[in-house]
């Protein structure tokens, strides 16, 4: 008796599934979602955008690893394989001198052996209908900054629709993103945030969702979902509200990127609930 999927859905915002920076993973022993950072490079890695890349690292690497593996040695061994995949692409010490050059990555993980919920960035999570997020101080600054720019090029006499064909708010919040990626995984500083990227984590800083024994279902999702329900139907219906109220994501919900001509979303998205049995000592009752 293990874990089965009640509902899922994941898709690029530009429709096609090898575009995407969001994956998940769906194996005996563990549940993920993971969310690439949305490339600021304007390069490729290995013909990949550096969310995709580090998103298939990530992923491949949850689905080998025993059922007993714990979140510290999941993360030493992502890192690894992160660092590994930089040195053979020549790009490791330009990445540590100039920190917004590494593919980064939010991932949230639901381990079968520990009955928990690991949250690393924000990437969300229903467990029986309570929702946990991971917001992060610094999005909203970047958030509120890119609103503010847009709402003064309307008072200027720009249109939606124009802006919807060139967001010049995300061309003006590119260097606070830029400066945010040397806030990675910062111990001290006040806008410090923890993320996969190769580097170290501070574990003091990520969220373990203790799962009750009864839960009756869970859901991981990626952040392309601004408003997470308990159901797929409701969350879908909700993101599709806002784009229709709110295409540049700049009122009704504010985000770093809005829609544009031509995608179906603001960003990628992914939904999964799942339930099964969950912890160990229900399989050992099990096999009696």
């Amino acid at each position: 008796m293990g874990m089965s999927i009640i509902e899922s859905l994941s898709i690029g915002k530009l429709g096609n599934p090898e575009l995407s920076e969001d994956l998940f993973v769906f194996t005996a022993d563990f549940v993920a979602v993971v969310d690439g950072a949305t490339n600021i490079t304007g390069k490729k890695l290995n013909n990949k955008t550096p969310g995709r890349l580090i998103a298939e690292i990530v992923k491949s690497t949850i689905e080998t690893l025993p059922s007993d593996t714990t979140l510290q040695n999941m993360v030493a061994i992502i890192n690894r394989h992160l660092q590994e995949t930089y040195k053979e692409l020549g790009i490791l010490e330009e990445i540590e001198e100039h920190a917004w050059m590494a593919p980064t990555a939010s991932l949230i993980v639901y381990s079968r052996f520990y009955h928990e919920v690991w949250q690393i960035g924000d990437c969300q999570c229903i467990v029986d209908g309570r929702l946990y997020m991971n917001e992060k101080k610094i999005d909203e600054i970047t958030a509120n900054a890119r609103s503010l720019f847009l709402e003064a090029e309307i008072k200027k006499g720009k249109t939606i629709d124009e802006l919807l064909l060139d967001d010049p708010g995300w061309e003006f919040i590119q260097e606070l993103i830029q400066q945010q990626y040397y806030l990675q995984n910062d111990r001290e500083n006040q806008y410090g945030f923890e993320i996969i990227n190769g580097f170290p984590v501070d574990f003091s800083k990520v969220r373990v969702i203790k799962v009750p024994d009864d839960a009756g279902y869970i859901v991981l999702a990626s952040d392309g979902y601004p408003f997470l329900k308990n159901s797929l139907e409701e969350s879908e219906a909700i993101l599709q509200s806002v784009l229709k109220q709110d295409p540049l994501c700049f009122r009704t919900f504010k985000s770093a990127k809005g829609l544009k001509k031509g995608q179906q979303s603001f960003d990628d998205r992914t939904y999964l609930k799942f339930t099964g049995t969950w912890g160990r000592h229900l399989d050992l009752i099990t096999e009696r």
